[in-house]
């Protein structure tokens, strides 16, 4: 995505990585390069992994739950956009006259101890152009439809029928607003499969 964010500037671009086997702090970083080099135009899928296979690469006999995975997501996503946000706006100064980079008042630890995350913080990058990637979210599930009425800004889904799409649709705003969302604020990208 880097190569192509830097001979593009009008496609946003979005990556998918997963809760389960990052850790916040880098995957923080990785997305930050993102953004800062397409000049704000990055996007988060935001995803779980599922799957025995899958855990054995990362040394686990088997994977979590989907209440466990995404538990660790809700919990991850908060960590990683405290750390996103722990340096202020105005927080760089680099002012060359006085050799101060940066007004230290203005970035702050987030000190986060949950139940599968611990990160002191702060992030040690500036804010990017858009301060976050777009939090994107692709789940079907009943946890993954909540994540997403949750937190995502945008929702990749694809269904068969008109009717299907309707009532996913419907489902996701219903959710955006019972977490007290402006479900128009959720957008969602319906596949197509010819």
């Amino acid at each position: 995505l880097t190569a192509l964010a830097t001979v593009t500037d009008r496609i946003g671009l979005i990556a998918t990585a997963s809760t389960s086997y990052y850790e916040p702090y880098n995957l923080a970083r990785l997305f930050a390069s993102l953004d800062r080099i397409s000049g704000g135009r990055a996007g988060w899928n935001i995803v779980t992994t599922q799957g025995d296979d899958a855990a054995a690469n990362f040394g686990q006999i088997q994977a979590a739950s989907p209440e466990t995975r995404y538990a660790r997501a809700q919990e991850f996503l908060e960590v990683i956009t405290r750390l996103w946000d722990s340096w202020e706006d105005d927080a760089v100064l680099a002012d060359r006259e006085s050799g101060v980079y940066v007004d230290v008042a203005k970035v702050h630890p987030i000190d986060f101890v949950g139940h599968f995350l611990k990160v002191k913080g702060p992030f040690n990058a500036p804010r990017t152009p858009q301060g976050r990637p777009v939090y994107v979210q692709a789940g079907s599930s009943n946890e993954g439809r909540s994540f997403a009425g949750r937190n995502a800004e945008a929702i990749f889904t694809a269904h068969q029928t008109l009717a299907d799409a309707q009532a996913f649709y419907a489902d996701i705003k219903a959710k955006a607003r019972a977490f007290g969302r402006n479900p128009d604020h959720v957008k969602v990208l319906p596949g197509i499969s010819p």
